[in-house]
């Protein structure tokens, strides 16, 4: 009866426990197998004669604090037809390894976390080499490596530091939330050459691309999927506008003498929220600037009407209010103004496609995050493939 509750504890449910010892730094478990009817993987014939035994030390799972360790009896069997010598299979056990399946499910497990590869390899009593060996396998077993390109995606870039290369590229599945590839650079070329191997039937395929206000990413995608909308994030078009605001409340700071340069100087925060978010207190910061100022609360009045365009609830108003928004900013005598309307006129096309399949690259962002936080806790990465790994692994 406890032989089989350690059996089942340590997942050996097919072998025999012939001994256990412990010691100071692990606990040695012996098992055996029993002798059965084997096929022969050269010649598919049976057979069941023994052609000898060796015993193989095999790293499994901390007992507690402790380190178990299998010293297995292996039996290798021969083929009285072709004469063929292999060893049995063993379900806890794949071949090659010196460590058993639940080591490696247990470091493919902590390879989803927020770890870097010292603590996985602390945590499992192992090297961080045999991690990174780990890592590269499951990857292969998991399919991840294989790129397809689906209907809806987010492009973005990341300050990675990685490869010699200072920012790295993100392509994001808007559809499942999971990172299809990483490269390591964002110019025009690089992007160019990297689409131009998928073929035309896979372009052909993504129908939206999501993206920030960034010139080579719009025509890296128009160069290469023809039939992909652009969508412009929303996040980035409308901090076109807070900045313009912000930039108008600093030139003010710098002209502004006494009491009042106090209140342009601490106003950010007030200014930049949605009036349905402001407490009494931004109200009576807000109120006595634009007595001072008319110009900055006919400023705030655009930046207000541009944060309304989003709740408009179907595309047509928005479309209207949004083009409304661009007559008024562009006829206004505000000069921190006239070149983010410029901007958007320019990309009036893809924001208009942002009100009109209501996508953005949010949850790009927030992998954005995600990943430099890995980043972070790992003090950088030199490798881009074991990086990318990284990420495609998470479970972020």
């Amino acid at each position: 009866m406890h032989k089989k509750n350690i059996i089942k504890l340590l997942g050996i449910q097919e072998n025999l426990v012939k001994k256990v010892q412990r010691n100071e730094n692990s606990i040695n478990i012996w098992i055996e197998t029993k002798p059965k009817l084997h096929i022969c993987p050269s010649c598919n014939h049976y057979t069941k004669h023994i052609h000898d035994y060796r015993t193989q030390k095999i790293q499994h799972i901390n007992i507690g604090q402790t380190t178990s360790y299998l010293f297995l009896k292996k039996r290798r069997y021969v083929c009285p037809h072709c004469a063929k010598r292999f060893y049995e299979h063993y379900n806890f056990l794949q071949k090659y390894f010196r460590k058993s399946n639940l080591v490696f499910d247990n470091v493919c497990n902590d390879l989803k976390k927020l770890k870097n590869f010292k603590t996985i390899a602390q945590d499992n009593n192992i090297s961080i080499p045999t991690v990174i060996k780990y890592m590269h396998y499951n990857l292969f077993l998991s399919g991840k490596s294989n790129i397809i390109l689906p209907e809806r995606i987010g492009i973005d870039e990341f300050k990675g530091n990685c490869n010699n290369s200072k920012y790295l590229f993100h392509i994001f599945d808007l559809d499942t939330h999971k990172t299809i590839d990483i490269l390591q650079s964002r110019t025009y070329d690089f992007l160019e050459e990297y689409f131009s191997r998928f073929s035309l039937e896979e372009k052909c395929r993504v129908k939206v691309v999501s993206m920030d206000l960034y010139s080579p990413f719009k025509r890296v995608i128009k160069d290469k999927f023809y039939h992909a909308s652009i969508v412009a994030d929303t996040f980035h078009f409308t901090r076109i506008v807070l900045n313009s605001l912000d930039k108008l409340r600093l030139n003010l700071w710098r002209n502004t003498k006494g009491k009042e340069k106090l209140y342009f100087k601490y106003l950010k925060h007030s200014l930049m929220k949605d009036i349905s978010n402001a407490t009494q207190k931004d109200s009576d910061k807000l109120l006595y600037a634009f007595e001072f100022s008319p110009i900055l609360k006919y400023a705030y009045k655009l930046k207000q009407e541009f944060l309304d365009i989003k709740k408009k609830s179907t595309f047509e108003e928005k479309e209207k209010a949004f083009r409304k928004w661009l007559d008024d900013a562009e006829s206004s005598t505000i000069e921190e103004f006239k070149s983010p309307v410029k901007t958007l006129q320019q990309w009036h096309e893809y924001i208009s496609n942002s009100f009109r399949l209501n996508i953005s690259n949010g949850p790009v962002e927030g992998k954005n995050n995600l990943i430099k936080t890995l980043k972070r806790i790992s003090f950088g990465f030199r490798n881009l493939f074991n990086f990318k790994s990284r990420i495609l692994l998470c479970d972020l």
